[in-house]
């Protein structure tokens, strides 16, 4: 892959909202264009499953039903937006990615982190 990928990590409130627009004028003043997007969510299906996770009526949802709907999303988005940005050069920031789910799902949730290593097949890259 030939582009730039950066993710900001961190706490609700860590200023990850001002890295970012730093980082938006630093590649503006460079006349580098670049794609913005989140997570989860930065496509219309992670929306839709953003709006599920988000949603406090949810109070029921079992912690891995959470974590398999973080990484849904998240297939979702490598495939539609940040993977073919990066195969045409782009810059891509992220607010937040995978080590927001490491911290939140799996640390977050004690319990997960075993389960999680055991319970879903690894991935296999194709580049």
């Amino acid at each position: 892959m030939k582009g730039l990928f950066i993710s900001i990590e961190g706490p609700d409130g860590s200023g990850k909202s001002t890295q970012i627009e730093y980082i938006k004028k630093f590649f503006a003043q460079k006349n580098i264009d670049i794609v913005f997007t989140r997570e989860p969510g930065g496509t219309a299906i992670g929306e839709r499953i953003r709006d599920i996770i988000l949603d406090n009526n949810f109070k029921e949802m079992d912690y891995m039903t959470e974590a398999m709907l973080y990484a849904a999303s998240r297939a979702q988005h490598v495939a539609q937006v940040i993977r073919p940005a990066l195969l045409e050069g782009k810059v891509v920031v992220c607010d937040r990615f995978v080590d927001s789910s490491i911290a939140y799902q799996g640390y977050g949730r004690h319990r997960i982190r075993k389960e999680l290593s055991t319970a879903v097949p690894r991935p296999k890259y194709i580049r």
